[in-house]
């Protein structure tokens, strides 16, 4: 019968504890719990990578003994199909070939019939028995003649006695037809005889070659019968592994599911987290207050730009109202005037127009034009922002002449630097080594003689006449 084992199966159908699987050396055993062990921590902390090398230490040992413990080792799935193995088949030895071979060469090497009555025992019989009959006869006779002679011998007699004696010898003679004949019979029968022993022997072999084929057939019915539940069961264990790879799939598909999902709530809560974050720091800074933007990530420099920017727009609208009928010099040092606003319109274009025509062309140069000659810095950067808005509106000719001016390249080949591409004269006027200034209708450039730095474009950027952006 079929014989299918199926080795180091875990002793409960759950598959976890392989501790006493048999066949499993103690090395081994102490080898997968170490792993399962590094598993079980990479899991708890959430380390993907020490998990994988973890699972696959162990897979590695469980492929020794034919098995895996599926995505996370905690199954028992074959990985060696059984092989499928059957009792030997029956074999047939004939109990009579041998006879039925030797039966069958002594018919085939019969020699033929031939007679000869001097062999034929039979024929020495009758010869011996005709010939003492032929003797007698012969005596016989011869007395009886020389009984009515009165005892004298005659030719006679000698004759008649040869005579009957030669009657029993033509007698034999005619014997042997019949003797041949039953010769050839004897012969034949003898033949007929290895035949009839040979068609029982071969009756008799046919006889076990018929009951070896039924028991055959019955073994490769039985063979089949076993072959088929082998065939089920390699099919169940598919379907088993199949089915548990499935459900592992699952497990690892809600896994990551549930993680995407966590990611994203985290994600939505930090994004929550973050908004709030802002609208505090919005709100404190509409207060002045930008201590809120450093949890957003800000840097300090950041946060000091957005407090300067801050104040720059506290003192001009502080300063709206003050210098809007003043020269634009501190009210504080009594140098304020309270006019209508049509003259403090005025006042205020003449000081953006004084620092034109000094030569101020941003609002890092009226910022310092504003403080040398006075104002303090909340002041200075209202009206130094101001100023180059006056700028392009038109204020001091710079916005209309400008936009409708050409460049003057024999200006840029004056100021020294030889051929310059647009990025550097704009880096140049915007650093405040150069300036912009608009004569017959084309803009031209001149050296100021000064290095400091700051953060405008100069006119041309801002127009875009040199490709700026």
């Amino acid at each position: 019968m079929a014989t299918k084992e199926k080795k180091y199966v875990p002793l409960d159908t759950s598959g976890n504890d392989y501790a006493s699987m048999v066949g499993m050396s103690d090395l081994d055993k102490a080898a997968i719990e170490a792993a399962k062990q590094s598993y079980n921590a990479a899991k708890a902390s959430g380390n993907k990578t020490a998990m994988d090398a973890a699972h696959q230490q162990a897979e590695a040992i469980r492929a020794q003994y034919g098995y895996s413990g599926g995505v996370d080792g905690s199954q028992y799935i074959p990985t060696a199909r059984p092989e499928f193995s059957y009792e030997e088949a029956p074999s047939y030895t004939s109990r009579y070939q041998s006879q039925i071979d030797d039966l069958a060469a002594q018919i085939m090497n019969r020699p033929a019939f031939t007679y000869d009555a001097n062999e034929d025992p039979l024929y020495a019989q009758y010869r011996d028995m005709y010939t003492r009959s032929g003797q007698r006869a012969m005596q016989d006779t011869l007395g009886q003649v020389a009984a009515r002679t009165g005892g004298l011998a005659s030719s006679y007699a000698t004759t008649a006695s040869q005579q009957a004696y030669g009657d029993y010898m033509e007698a034999l003679n005619a014997m042997i037809p019949e003797l041949q004949q039953l010769a050839y019979s004897m012969y034949m029968d003898e033949e007929n005889g290895l035949y009839n022993q040979m068609q029982m022997l071969t009756a008799l072999e046919q006889g076990d070659y018929a009951k070896y084929q039924d028991l055959l057939g019955q073994y490769n019915a039985d063979r089949s019968f076993e072959y088929g539940i082998w065939r089920d069961q390699i099919s169940d264990d598919r379907y088993d592994q199949e089915w548990d790879y499935q459900v592992g799939r699952d497990q690892i598909s809600d896994q990551r599911y549930e993680d995407e999902t966590a990611w994203e709530r985290s994600q939505y809560e930090s994004e929550t987290e973050y908004n709030r974050a802002l609208e505090r720091a919005q709100t404190l800074a509409a207060a002045g207050d930008f201590s809120g933007f450093k949890a957003l990530g800000y840097t300090d420099a950041e946060i000091a730009s957005l407090q300067a920017a801050y104040n720059r727009e506290q003192a001009a609208a502080s300063m709206s109202g003050s210098y809007s009928g003043g020269s634009g010099r501190n009210s504080s040092e009594g140098e304020g005037n309270t006019g209508g606003e049509d003259e403090g319109t005025d006042a205020s274009g003449s000081i953006y127009q004084s620092m034109y025509d000094a030569g101020v062309r941003n609002e890092g140069d009226a910022y310092a034009w504003l403080l040398a000659s006075g104002y303090n810095t909340t002041q200075a950067g209202k009206l130094a922002g101001y100023f180059t808005e006056w700028i392009d509106n038109g204020g001091g000719g710079g916005g209309s002449d400008y936009e409708s001016a050409t460049v003057d390249m024999s200006s840029v080949l004056d100021l020294g630097y030889g051929p310059i591409n647009e990025e550097y004269l704009v880096e140049l006027e915007a650093n405040g080594q150069i300036e912009s200034y608009v004569e017959d209708g084309k803009i031209k450039f001149r050296r100021t003689n000064r290095t400091n730095e700051n953060t405008g474009f100069g006119i041309l950027g801002k127009l875009g006449l040199l490709g700026g952006n």
